[in-house]
């Protein structure tokens, strides 16, 4: 039986700064790297040991690398993920990074965690080198992140996947990158099976909505959650977007 968790709604704006001068380029270039100071000093003086709130709250309240999640359907899964502390864990989607940011603190601190991300297309997008490089620095001392630019449907992005956890079976999938039908149901059939007996598979927006921003996910979740054991972590059925599904793979 599916369990439903009742949350706030949040909405996010992704603002693109066009550069049109060499000048406006260096005071952009200063502006950012100023901003990305004090959002690492307030993580630093905040404390590291935030509780999933508290991390939502952070993740959500910065324009570097914000979630585009619903804040308490994120709540309501970091709280199993802070309860299990996954060793191995894959997200499909990186965005602008705040969902990965939001593993490394609640995966396990040894953790190997590997993101995927398309370069471009409809649900794509990709990052900057400048973005690779903040990224990689989310990673805790002892994790390993693997950050993977490219095709997660393709035969080579497959094997790369696999030889960042060693073959060795995933604790935690996130599932958020191509939301066509055709394409979350790939993703789900190529990596799911690497999931161990006992973890999870993720999905974002399973709520319907606008099909240019849900795709295809509403309707292969709705076909999927009927296999398994599931949560879903929604705050209102007609917000149009957005929602969590959890598989709990036995």
């Amino acid at each position: 039986m599916a369990d439903q968790t009742l949350a706030q709604t949040g909405t996010l704006k992704d603002v693109v700064s066009q550069k049109p001068s060499p000048q406006y380029t260096l005071r952009y270039k200063l502006s950012w790297r100023w901003r990305l100071v004090r959002v690492w000093a307030r993580f630093i003086l905040l404390g590291q040991s935030l509780r999933v709130s508290e991390m939502v709250d952070f993740v959500q309240g910065n324009h570097l690398f914000c979630a585009m999640q619903v804040p308490s359907e994120l709540t309501a899964l970091g709280e199993i993920l802070a309860e299990r502390r996954p060793e191995r864990a894959l997200e499909i989607g990186t965005a602008h990074g705040g969902t990965l940011f939001f593993l490394t603190r609640l995966a396990s601190p040894r953790a190997t965690i590997a993101s995927v991300d398309l370069p471009e297309g409809k649900f794509g997008g990709g990052y900057s080198i400048k973005r690779q490089r903040l990224y990689q620095r989310f990673a805790r001392r002892r994790q390993r992140l693997h950050l993977l630019r490219g095709d997660s449907h393709s035969a080579e992005m497959f094997e790369r996947v696999k030889a960042s956890f060693g073959s060795q079976p995933l604790d935690y999938l996130f599932i958020d990158g191509d939301h066509r039908y055709e394409g979350v149901k790939s993703d789900f059939e190529m990596y799911g099976p690497l999931v161990r007996k006992g973890g999870l598979i993720a999905f974002h927006d399973i709520v319907d909505g606008p099909p240019e921003d849900v795709g295809g996910v509403p309707q292969f979740w709705r076909e999927i959650k009927l296999r398994y054991r599931h949560s879903e972590f929604v705050m209102d059925w007609q917000q149009r977007g957005w929602g969590i599904g959890v598989l709990y793979v036995d």
